[in-house]
């Protein structure tokens, strides 16, 4: 099994290779990024209809793939321990793996998946469209937190925030974190910008409301430079291997700036 410093260099290595990046400093990036963290971003698990939508086969390979390669899924509460900077002993190769919309299938056939590989994962609700037909229900996602789960708001309905009024996305950011916080019982810190849209002004809202970490779309590592604007991996149904996908979705964007 690699470790995490050799996960990198290796990658590194492997790009400015085939991209001709001879003049990377490999050194200073190896020291920038060993301490991110890749963080996944999925959406459907199931039938493939659409390209957020991954198969349930190609779900449990990643899994398998990542499991077998000794990746450790961190809970949002340590997450929350590395933004604060606390001092936090992540395992060896940590990730974090989201799930933005919060659909049915992410009940019925992700979380069987992420149990039986002992992943843990975080999933963003509109809660507007909670307990709708084809999304999550209030019931299970307390199964699911139970369970280990992590959950967080995706606001109420899922508007792109950078176009909304500043009242507007301060509506949507507290009244998604109230419904979510009412339905577990449970302080929610953690927010993902519905198709990753937001304005500098967007995160201090966030702030205002009391999120202390928010994930967007933009591809790569999470360096966490900026806590309310979390770089994120996304998997889509045309992408080959989890290993690949996390490669040249998360390493070179994050080696490039």
């Amino acid at each position: 099994m690699i470790t995490r410093r050799q996960f990198i260099a290796g990658g590194i290595g492997t790009m400015t290779a085939l991209l001709g990046l001879s003049l990377v400093p490999e050194y200073k990036v190896i020291d920038q990024l060993i301490n991110s963290i890749p963080v996944l971003l999925y959406h459907r698990v199931g039938p493939e209809t659409d390209d957020l939508t991954i198969s349930t086969k190609r779900f449990e390979q990643d899994m398998e793939s990542l499991s077998q390669e000794g990746y450790n899924t961190l809970s949002l509460a340590q997450v929350k321990q590395r933004l604060w900077g606390g001092h936090l002993q992540l395992p060896d190769k940590p990730l974090i793996i989201t799930f933005d919309d919060g659909y049915l299938d992410n009940y019925t056939n992700a979380f069987p998946v992420l149990q039986k590989y002992s992943m843990k994962a975080s999933f963003y609700i509109i809660t507007g469209m909670m307990g709708n037909n084809d999304r999550l229900a209030a019931t299970q996602i307390r199964e699911m937190e139970a369970a280990g789960m992590d959950f967080g708001s995706h606001t109420v309905t899922h508007r792109q925030l950078a176009e909304l009024s500043p009242q507007e996305v301060a509506n949507e950011l507290n009244q998604s974190k109230f419904a979510l916080e009412q339905t577990l019982g449970k302080p929610v810190n953690f927010i993902a910008y519905p198709c990753g849209s937001y304005r500098p002004d967007t995160t201090q809202a966030a702030t205002q409301a009391g999120y202390i970490g928010g994930f967007s779309t933009q591809y790569g590592f999470a360096m966490f430079n900026n806590h309310l604007a979390i770089r994120r991996i996304p998997v889509f149904h045309f992408d080959r291997s989890i290993a690949y996908v996390m490669l040249r979705k998360g390493l070179l964007p994050s080696m490039l700036g």
